[in-house]
């Protein structure tokens, strides 16, 4: 096997599969990168049996071969290289790059990986779906061994697509218009979620999306990507986007508010009792937001426009600070009292809800 690739095509292309190619004590060989080159294309694939990446990129070809190689290590030479354009070839039982080698593992036991034919759900630009994920993936449950809930609940519908996460504290739920030809839903663990993100991150093009039996598979040009999904059922969420029985407002400019909540998670984040929690006091035109712990207490102020009678309710600011950073207008808050949940929007757009449950603190 022998080629020349441009330098930052191949690290870039490295770089991508470092996302889902991680050490693997039980079956080390789905640490491996194969790479290919056969019928003029240099074909690159790696799996983790959860998630494949394929991806086929050009060079110039001066020999067929494959190998199956760790990609951490070199990336990392290939990054330290000036040159525009480098050697690569397997020689003397070694992948050759430039003026290194590196160690190729034993084929045996490497699955055979290859892409299915999906039926299509939707095209779509990446940055209205990628937007979807990033602004509802940060109250997604962060433990893999809760399936339910390590996960993005995407539901392809005909005329839009809803995004939905939660980690039983608080629930995320975005519309975004991205009609679809086929009505589904999936729910995609969080890890595939961040590594679509990434893997779209320089994609100036259409993408397609498509599913096989329960793999979710992504296309663009030269690029494959499938992730399994989770068969394990999604909280029941409707109900709750559909209660509506609250009867207080308040609006607050988001900057202020985020300024104000930042110096309270200063103490807040110190308390052994609530870890993040504070009191909210809904008075008149003035937020009061109140939390103390061994190690000091805080009080800050914030304005707003209010409806409705006052009220104090105790909430969790790392939270509702998640919420705000995915925000650029003002922030909608309603809420009932102290033991109901609290509903979040940002002014003009209903498409994005933040529901989040109050903790119990003592006043």
């Amino acid at each position: 096997m022998k080629f020349t690739i441009n330098r930052e095509i191949f690290a870039d292309t490295l770089s991508d599969f470092t996302l889902i190619l991680k050490d693997n004590p039980i079956k080390p060989i789905l640490a491996g990168l194969k790479i290919e080159v056969k019928d003029e294309k240099i074909i690159f694939t790696g799996t983790n049996l959860e998630a494949t990446l394929i991806k086929t990129v050009e060079g110039n070809i001066e020999e067929e071969g494959e190998v199956i190689v760790k990609p951490q290590l070199i990336l990392e030479y290939v990054k330290l290289l000036e040159e525009e354009n480098i050697e690569v070839s397997f020689a003397d039982s070694s992948l050759k790059v430039h003026q290194a080698e590196f160690v190729v593992l034993n084929s045996e036991g490497y699955p055979n990986v290859k892409e299915m034919l999906p039926l299509e759900i939707t095209k779509t630009q990446k940055e209205i779906f990628v937007e979807g994920l990033e602004k509802s993936k940060f109250s997604a449950h962060p433990l893999p061994e809760n399936l339910a809930l390590n996960c993005i609940r995407i539901l392809f519908k005909n005329k839009y697509t809803e995004f939905v996460s939660t980690d039983s504290y608080r629930l995320t739920y975005m519309k975004k218009d991205i009609s679809c030809s086929l009505e589904k839903e999936f729910s995609v663990p969080l890890e595939s979620v961040n590594a679509v993100i990434k893997l779209l991150k320089d994609v100036d093009e259409e993408i397609t999306i498509g599913f096989s039996d329960n793999m979710l598979i992504f296309l663009w040009s030269g690029t494959y990507f499938s992730t399994r999904t989770i068969d394990v059922p999604f909280p029941d969420f409707k109900a709750i986007l559909n209660y509506n029985n609250f009867d207080k407002i308040m609006e607050f400019n988001t900057n202020e508010f985020k300024s104000a909540l930042k110096k309270v998670m200063t103490v807040a984040k110190t308390s052994f009792e609530t870890k993040y929690g504070a009191v909210f006091d809904f008075k008149n035109k003035t937020l009061v937001i109140k939390t103390y712990s061994g190690k000091g207490k805080i009080t800050q102020k914030v304005n707003m426009l209010k409806e409705g009678e006052d009220f104090k309710g105790s909430l969790n600011t790392k939270f509702l600070l998640e919420f705000l950073n995915n925000i650029s207008n003002n922030i909608i808050i309603k809420g009932k009292n102290s033991s109901s949940m609290f509903a979040m929007t940002e002014y003009g757009n209903d498409s994005y809800l933040y529901v989040l449950m109050p903790l119990a603190l003592r006043d």
